[in-house]
């Protein structure tokens, strides 16, 4: 979980705001055209910044309840509070306070665009962490696989391997058995390429 929660991280930094994100999240939550299209150039860092404190959320969420279960295992005495255990801890700790303190200076910041465009926020309670954790690992898949086609292969297994992370971890957290069913299956043809793809790599240095 603490490898799924730091590529949720990750994703954070690549939820800046630009047009093509605000695009995206239009396109993702199918709000109205024309309600955006006249507010798009404006709202673009808004967007971002909204995407950010979803994942900021999430993640802290996840690493409350990681925190949860390392403290009541080793209360209970069915986990041995050895150097590593530990350091675990410490590192959990550490970035759930991180995250904590990324919500607040974001909320801080996007108070005055909840208050103006409060309908834009009844559109879009359909934005969660998960759509926009799958969105990003298919648009991670889709960019790497285009790649490979132009055999431009730097970083094309790291970004197979992420996106497969990002889809393991989701599939835990998610409920609707169908979901996680699909998940799976996206995920295990993720597993299929970057098998083929390292078996090539190999073949190519024989």
């Amino acid at each position: 979980m603490l490898a799924f929660t730091e590529c949720v991280l990750d994703l954070t930094a690549v939820r800046s705001g630009n047009a093509e994100l605000c695009n995206s999240a239009v396109s993702l939550y199918q709000i109205q055209e024309s309600v955006v299209v006249d507010q798009i150039s404006r709202l673009s860092k808004d967007w971002g910044q909204v995407e950010q404190l979803v994942l900021y959320m999430k993640a802290a969420q996840l690493l409350a309840s990681s925190l949860h279960l390392a403290k009541a295992q080793i209360k209970s005495a069915k986990l041995n509070l050895s150097t590593a255990v530990k350091q675990v801890v410490k590192n959990l700790n550490e970035r759930y306070k991180f995250c904590i303190a990324m919500c607040k200076k974001l909320t801080e910041k996007l108070n005055q665009f909840f208050s103006d465009k409060q309908r834009f926020v009844d559109e879009i309670n359909s934005v969660t962490a998960e759509k926009l954790i799958y969105s990003c690992a298919v648009e991670m898949v889709q960019a790497a696989a285009l790649d490979e086609m132009f055999q431009q292969t730097e970083d094309i297994a790291y970004r197979y391997h992420k996106a497969a992370l990002l889809l393991e971890g989701l599939a835990k957290i998610l409920q609707d058995p169908a979901d996680i069913e699909n998940i799976n299956r996206y995920k295990a043809s993720i597993e299929r390429r970057l098998s083929a793809l390292c078996c090539n790599t190999v073949a190519v240095y024989e």
